[in-house]
C-alpha cells in the first residue's frame, strides 16, 4: 500500500470530525440541563429573613434598622438621622400641603384642584402614623420577630411537611408586586410634572414649571435655583410618604402570614399526633399560647393605625374615584386610576390577611377533632377536649374594637366609599353646570 493510501485511510472522515463531536455537545447539554431543572425541582432551606426581606429593604430607605442589625454603631447613628430628616421634610410637607388647602377652600375657586389635594393630605397624614407604629413599638416588634423566628422550621423536612415553601412563595409575589404598584404610583405622581415640562419646551421652546403637588411656599418657588430645590423636596416628601407607607403594610402582612404559619403548623401536628402522645399535645399548646400572644401583641401594636386607615380609606378612595370622573387631563387620569387601583389593593391586602388571620385560627379545633383520638387512653381524650374547646376562640385584628379586620370590612369600605362618591357627585354637576 502507497503512502498516499495509507494517509487517506489514516486520515479522519466526517464521522469523527463532526459527528461525534456534535454528540458529546449535544450529550452534556441535554445532560446539564437535566440536572439544572433537577435541582431547580429540588426544595431550596427558606429561610426566616426571606418573609420580612422586602419590608427591611424599604425599612433600610428610611432609616429604620432592620432586623437583628446592632444598634448604637455609626452606621445606626446615621440611620436616626436619616430617618428623622425624612420625617421632617414630608411633615413640613404635610404643614404646608394643609395651608394651600386652607386657602383654597377660603376662596373654593378650583373644586378639583381641592379635591385632587385632599386624597394626597391623606396619604401623607396616615404614612406618619403607620410609620410612628413601626417606630413607637420598635422593641416590641424586634421581640415579636424573635419568638416567630425561634417558632420558624429550621430543616427541609419540616418545611416541606408544613408547606412553608407555598407561605414563602405567596410572600414574595404578593410583597414584590405590591411594591412595585407602589413605586410606579410614588415616581408617576413625582416625576410626571417633569415629563410635562420637557413635552412643553420640545413643542413651545419654553419651560412651563410645574410642582408634582400643591403646597404653599412663602418665597417665588419659579425663580431659578428655588425651583430645583423645591422640586427636590418635594420629591423626596412623596417618595418617603409612600415607603412609609409600603414598609408598614409588607411588616404587617409578613408577621401575620408566620402567625398564620403557626396555626398551620399546629393544625399539622394534633391532625396526625399518635394516640396517647401526651408530649406532642403539650407542645403544641405551648406553641398555641406563644401564637395567641402573638396575635395579642399584633392586635395591641397595630389597631390604632388601623382605625386611621380604614376611616380614611373610604374617603381617600370618594376622592380618588371622583378625580378619575370628573373629566381630568389623560395624564392626570391615568395617574388617579392608579392611585385609586393602588388604594383598593392596598386596602384589600390588609383584609385579606386579617381574613386569613381568622381562618387559620379555626382550623386548629378541627384538625384537632380529626386526629388519631379514637382507643386513645381517657385522659389523652380529656386533654384533646381542653384543647379544642380553647381554641374555638377565633383570633382576629380589630380597628380598635370597631370593625373586625376581614374580607367583610372590605365590603363595608368600598359600601361607605360609593355612598361618599354619589354624594360628591351630586354636589359638584349642579356647580358645574
Amino acid at each position: 500500500m502507497s503512502c498516499e493510501t495509507m494517509e487517506e485511510h489514516n486520515a479522519p472522515g466526517l464521522w469523527e470530525t463532526h459527528v461525534v463531536p456534535i454528540f458529546i455537545i449535544t450529550s452534556a447539554v441535554t445532560v446539564y440541563a437535566w440536572s439544572a431543572s433537577f435541582a431547580h425541582c429540588l426544595p431550596v432551606l427558606v429561610q426566616f429573613e426571606s418573609f420580612i426581606r422586602v419590608p427591611e429593604i424599604f425599612f433600610a430607605m428610611i432609616g429604620v434598622a432592620r432586623y437583628g442589625e446592632p444598634k448604637g454603631t455609626l452606621r445606626a447613628r446615621l440611620k436616626q438621622l436619616l430617618f428623622w430628616s425624612s420625617c421632617a421634610n414630608t411633615g413640613f410637607c404635610l404643614v404646608i400641603e394643609h395651608i394651600y388647602f386652607v386657602k383654597a377652600a377660603g376662596n373654593f375657586t378650583n373644586f378639583l384642584q381641592l379635591t385632587a389635594l385632599a386624597p394626597c393630605m391623606g396619604f401623607t397624614a396616615l404614612s406618619f402614623v403607620k410609620i410612628m407604629t413601626i417606630k413607637l413599638n420598635e422593641v416590641k416588634l424586634t421581640g415579636m420577630l424573635h419568638r416567630l423566628d425561634a417558632l420558624f422550621p429550621k430543616s427541609i423536612t419540616l418545611q416541606d411537611r408544613y408547606g412553608v415553601f407555598q407561605y414563602n412563595r405567596e410572600s414574595q409575589v404578593v410583597m414584590k408586586s405590591f411594591s412595585i404598584l407602589y413605586m410606579i404610583l410614588i415616581w408617576m405622581f413625582n416625576l410626571l410634572p417633569l415629563v410635562s415640562m420637557l413635552v412643553g419646551y420640545c413643542t413651545e421652546g419654553t419651560w412651563h414649571k410645574q410642582l408634582p403637588y400643591f403646597m404653599w411656599y412663602w418665597y417665588d418657588w419659579h425663580r431659578p435655583g428655588f425651583f430645583e430645590v423645591t422640586f427636590l423636596h418635594q420629591n423626596w416628601g412623596g417618595f418617603v410618604s409612600a415607603v412609609f407607607y409600603l414598609s408598614t403594610d409588607l411588616m404587617f402582612c409578613a408577621i401575620v402570614l408566620l402567625i398564620c404559619l403557626q396555626f398551620d403548623i399546629v393544625a399539622y401536628r394534633l391532625k396526625h399526633a399518635l394516640p396517647d402522645d401526651h408530649r406532642e399535645l403539650i407542645d403544641c399548646v405551648q406553641i398555641h399560647q406563644t401564637v395567641v400572644e402573638l396575635c395579642n401583641e399584633l392586635e395591641h401594636m397595630f389597631s390604632p393605625s388601623l382605625l386611621v386607615n380604614f376611616l380614611s380609606s373610604s374617603v381617600i378612595i370618594c376622592l380618588v374615584g371622583f378625580q378619575a370622573t370628573a373629566g381630568i387631563t389623560p395624564a392626570d387620569l391615568f395617574k388617579f386610576v392608579l392611585f385609586l387601583v393602588s388604594s383598593l389593593v392596598q386596602v384589600f391586602l390588609l383584609c385579606y390577611y386579617g381574613n386569613k388571620l381568622i381562618v387559620a385560627s379555626s382550623q386548629i379545633p378541627y384538625s384537632a377533632f380529626e386526629g388519631h383520638w379514637i382507643g386513645a387512653s381517657t385522659s389523652y381524650q380529656r386533654s384533646l377536649l381542653f384543647i379544642m374547646l380553647r381554641s374555638t376562640t377565633l383570633q382576629k385584628l380589630t380597628a380598635l374594637k370597631f370593625s373586625v379586620v376581614s374580607l367583610a370590612s372590605y365590603s363595608k369600605i368600598l359600601s361607605t366609599s360609593f355612598s361618599y362618591f354619589t354624594l360628591l357627585k351630586a354636589m359638584y354637576e349642579p356647580t358645574a353646570k
